[in-house]
């Protein structure tokens, strides 16, 4: 399966984890294409996306521009992945820099949207509280519908009150019919947070397990700010 790897041009830690990525990737058998990431200084080369209503976004936005434009420009990494897939007209994959492949692709069959991290994505350290009430519990083996995640969106955007949002955005495989779809919903709602956006009311998502990446011994989380 083709993999874009997203990382960030002339940052060294970005790029240092970009070649690993790429690296894994390749022993694995996938096939890895770097994609240089949109940042907030080339933001503006790219089309200026409405604010989702009731959206996180805002909050950022109200906070100060730094994150929002940081989150927006990542958000735009999501829509030229998309817009690939829907291009080659076939399932691709968006990998974050710091994911590590683990495993060769095993051609499983998916709907739209396939989270490739689902076990390792839910031991981060941000999830420990869900843990500790509780709430993460063991994931079935293949390929299973993420219809009762821990992590339902809480925001004010009523389109989307009652669907469940991705535990991160590392590393997703996603089909043509899932790419259309969210992109429609761009255009329909505006843009929010990725792994906001991507919500069980916007896509159908599914996870695999064993999954297929890990993250690196450091979780950049880059999208707070470059």
């Amino acid at each position: 399966m083709k993999a874009y790897v997203v990382f960030v041009q002339g940052h060294k830690t970005s790029e240092s984890y970009m070649r690993y990525c790429m690296e894994s990737c390749s022993v694995k058998g996938w096939d890895p294409e770097p994609l240089e990431g949109v940042t907030p200084a080339t933001l503006s080369s790219y089309p200026d996306l409405p604010d989702a209503e009731g959206s996180r976004v805002q909050d950022f936005f109200r906070e100060g521009k730094k994150v929002y434009n940081t989150k927006k420009a990542c958000f735009n990494n999501h829509i030229r992945v998309w817009k690939k897939c829907i291009e080659l007209n076939e399932p691709v994959a968006f990998i974050e820099q710091d994911a590590d492949c683990i495993r060769p692709w095993g051609n499983e069959t998916f709907d739209e949207v396939l989270i490739l991290n689902i076990e390792s994505a839910f031991r981060q350290k941000v999830f420990e509280h869900l843990a500790s009430l509780g709430w993460i519990r063991g994931w079935n083996l293949g390929v299973n519908t993420y219809d009762e995640s821990p992590i339902p969106y809480r925001h004010s955007n009523k389109s989307w009150k009652g669907s469940y949002m991705m535990p991160g955005t590392a590393s997703y495989a996603i089909t043509p019919k899932g790419a259309n779809k969210l992109l429609k919903a761009v255009e329909k709602h505006g843009w929010e947070q990725s792994d906001f956006f991507i919500n069980t009311k916007n896509v159908h998502i599914q996870y695999v397990v064993p999954e297929y990446f890990t993250f690196t011994l450091k979780n950049l989380n880059m999208s707070h700010g470059f």
